[in-house]
């Protein structure tokens, strides 16, 4: 009798060059990119913060929001980011 050949496991298929690129573009960092508007395309901007309290006369806490100087100019409140 001949020895039956032995079964391995194996973690998959081999990456495909196209899968190997789109891995290590997800795994680099963002670029930095200049915020515009969605709106109306400007791209100047105001920081603002949300629900902040002063204790011994500091500012605390809040959510910061940035918005659009544009549109909040013209009584529109556009949040950014």
């Amino acid at each position: 009798m001949t020895d039956k050949p032995r079964l391995t496991v194996i973690d998959g298929v081999k990456d495909t060059p196209r899968q190997k690129a789109e891995k290590l573009k997800r795994a680099r960092p963002d670029a930095a990119h200049m915020l515009s508007c969605h709106r109306c395309g400007s791209r100047e901007v105001i920081e603002t913060k949300i629900g902040m309290i002063f204790k011994s006369g500091k500012a605390q806490g809040g959510t910061k929001q940035i918005l659009c100087a544009s549109c909040f100019m013209k009584g529109e409140r556009v949040v950014l980011a």
